[in-house]
Order: structure tokens, then C-alpha cells, then sequence
């Protein structure tokens, strides 16, 4: 076997591990919480030393803030939200409409799967550690949502009337778990419902007017 192909088959075998942690440690804090669930539990689940979850991801707050950054993304790849394929069509869609159902689509998905392991997180923020992994939490979103609406912006989809970081500001507070807890969880909506609520209301706030026919 060359080198080469010893290396790839080493990168597998440490993605595979890493994914195998990160899927036990997703289903021991949603059941357990974060302060109940112990570095051993994930290790025994995951099927793996308890001495490799700590050279992986070295502490639990880390490896809580890492099953966040897999939730969000959808898996355990290095790459992030704002080079993923749906924003990449976001950055194609040559037509306004479709475009915010687009990003709406692409960004409900993403609050849909991480507002388990964020209500875990909002659940131990009392913990120091946990409490600067929220923060920056929002303050992640907030900046990616911001990225998302100067790519409408650069597009010419929005409003003469509306600013960046006032579409920002409408879409970071519309989009993000707590409204889809009360909507999705306390309220029962199906999620087909959620996202074209939130794309009726950026239509209606962010896009610019169609055009008035000459008459």
C-alpha cells in the first residue's frame, strides 16, 4: 500500500471516530443535559477509549460546542455554512422571490437541527464555559445571517428603502431557535408552515416592489 493511500485511510478512520463521538455526545446531552452527561458515557456509546474523546476534542464544553458546529452544518466536515452548496444556488438565484425562499429554506433547516442541542445549551448556561459558547452562538448566526443578506443585496433583491443591517436585523430576529421552539414545539406547526411564514414576511419586508405597469 503506498503512503498515500496509508494517509487517506488514517483521515477516514479519524473522521469515522470523530463522527461516531460526535453522534454519541448529540444523543447523551439531548437525553441527559450537558451537566449529567460525562466524557465516559459518550465514550462507552461511541465505542471508543475515553483517553481518545479527550485527544479529540480535549474538554466537554469543546466537544458540546463541537456537536453545536454539527448540527448547524448537517455533519462533521470542515467546511463552513457559508460555502455549502445551498448558498452557493442563493448566490445563482437571479430572481428575488426565489431567493428568499431559498436562503429561508436553507437557514430553517439549519435552526431546525441544532434547537436541540442549543436548549441544551441555554439549559447550562449557568456554566461559564457554556454561557461563551451561547454568546458566541448568536453572534456566529448573526454574522452568517448578515453574509446571507448582503448576498440579496449584491443581487439587487432588496427594498431601496431597506439597509443590510436592518434586513440583518429582521432575519436574525424571525430565524432562530427560540422562535422555532414556540412556533415548531409549543405551537405545533409543521415546518412547511414555519418556513413560509418567514418567507411571506421577508418578502413583504425585504424585496423591492415589483414594478408598476405603464398604464
Amino acid at each position: 500500500m503506498s503512503e498515500a493511500k496509508k494517509i487517506d485511510g488514517r483521515r477516514e478512520r479519524s473522521r469515522l471516530t470523530r463522527r461516531r463521538i460526535v453522534d454519541a455526545a448529540t444523543r447523551a446531552f439531548v437525553r441527559d443535559g450537558f451537566l449529567a452527561t460525562t466524557i465516559e458515557d459518550v465514550a462507552e456509546q461511541a465505542g471508543v477509549a475515553v483517553q481518545t474523546v479527550y485527544y479529540v476534542f480535549g474538554t466537554k464544553p469543546k466537544l458540546l460546542a463541537a456537536v453545536l458546529d454539527a448540527s448547524i452544518v448537517g455533519d462533521v466536515e470542515p467546511v463552513a455554512v457559508l460555502q455549502r452548496g445551498w448558498v452557493e444556488a442563493l448566490r445563482a438565484e437571479k430572481d428575488a422571490t426565489a431567493a428568499v425562499r431559498r436562503l429561508v429554506e436553507g437557514a430553517v433547516m439549519i435552526v431546525a437541527r441544532a434547537t436541540p442541542i442549543y436548549e441544551v445549551i441555554r439549559r447550562a448556561a449557568a456554566d461559564a464555559d457554556v454561557s461563551a459558547l451561547l454568546a458566541d452562538t448568536r453572534r456566529r448566526r448573526r454574522d452568517d445571517q448578515h453574509q446571507l443578506i448582503e448576498i440579496l443585496a449584491d443581487a439587487g433583491h432588496l427594498h431601496q428603502d431597506v439597509d443590510v443591517d436592518t434586513a440583518a436585523d429582521v432575519l436574525y430576529a424571525v430565524i432562530n431557535e427560540e422562535v422555532f421552539q414556540l412556533l415548531t414545539v409549543d405551537r405545533g406547526w409543521a415546518i412547511d408552515r414555519f418556513v413560509g411564514w418567514i418567507t411571506g414576511l421577508l418578502q413583504q419586508q425585504l424585496l423591492r416592489p415589483a414594478a408598476t405597469p405603464a398604464g
